[in-house]
């Protein structure tokens, strides 16, 4: 293996456009709501915490993704908890 491939490995380029899969947790924060619906957004990508607490706004929140649309960018999911309120 050469000294550069060496270096670079494991190395990957983000995306503005993170995928997701159905179950995996994750912990961000919440930029915003439409109604009761809070939005997380993570790069470009969009995940809607429906029946959400509007108050939770500029929150950090862990939660489950339930369904993810790639070719949009959108997704679902379930808000499991409340790591840090907003200020």
């Amino acid at each position: 293996m050469s000294f550069w491939n060496k270096l670079t490995a494991g190395l990957r380029l983000r995306t503005a456009t993170p995928a997701y899969e159905p179950g995996e947790e994750l912990t961000a924060y919440v930029t915003g709501a439409e109604g009761s619906t809070l939005l997380v957004r993570v790069g470009d990508s969009v995940i809607e915490l429906p029946d959400g607490d509007p108050s939770l706004v500029d929150a950090t929140v862990r939660f489950e993704v339930e369904s993810f649309d790639a070719a949009t960018h959108r997704g679902r999911g379930r808000l499991l908890d409340v790591v840090e309120e907003a200020e």
